[in-house]
């Protein structure tokens, strides 16, 4: 058992080296917002937190990539609410933070320029967060763990340094449980690192 994991294992190192498979890393700064729309007019809320990743950069021509990562990031935002309680309206603003793994797949467009090269990227995700619930006396209620949505961005890399900017937005609605009149509740961000790529 051992031995034939072993030789699953240096093949897949081989084939990786034989199609010049990259590994990197990066981490930065995200803004985050919950988005909502109240009387026709889209609002945000936002809040300032962090990212990390791990990806892989698995060329597919001379010109495209598919790269997916793994990143952990620090996501939140805050909205409105407005609460009946006994004919007793009650109106404030959530704000919430929690943190979620995500798996985006991006397909790259790169532009060689001498020793520098830009990316132009896009693609799905899917994302689970950690528990997040709005509470107040007299209600509480709780955030969706799973969304999935899609991003895009570009990077500029220098000698394996890069810089990237990459937003996304979510598709599915935060909240698990609405009142009729309650707008959707949807997560953005967008997020600015540095990364290493190792060669």
């Amino acid at each position: 058992m051992r031995k034939g994991g072993f030789i699953l294992m240096m093949c897949l190192l081989s084939w990786a080296m034989e199609a010049k498979i990259t590994w990197g890393v990066r981490a930065g700064l995200s803004y985050s917002s919950l988005t909502q729309i109240v009387d026709e007019e889209v609002t945000y809320g936002g809040r300032l937190g962090f990212g990390v990743s791990g990806l892989v950069d698995i060329p597919l021509s001379r010109k495209f990539s598919l790269c997916p990562e793994l990143v952990f990031i620090n996501q939140g935002g805050s909205y409105d609410y407005t609460y009946f309680v006994y004919n007793d309206k009650k109106e404030g603003r959530h704000t919430c933070n929690y943190y979620s793994l995500q798996l985006p797949v991006n397909l790259v467009y790169k532009i060689n320029l001498s020793n520098w090269q830009m990316g132009v990227q896009a693609g799905p995700f899917v994302s689970v967060s950690t528990r997040e619930r709005e509470r107040h006396k007299w209600k509480t209620r709780d955030f969706r763990p799973f969304d999935i949505g899609a991003g895009t961005g570009l990077y500029v890399e220098h000698r394996h340094v890069f810089f990237s900017v990459y937003a996304q937005t979510g598709f599915i609605d935060k909240l698990r449980e609405k009142q009729p009149f309650e707008s959707q509740i949807y997560q953005n961000d967008v997020t600015f690192s540095f990364g290493y790529r190792f060669r």
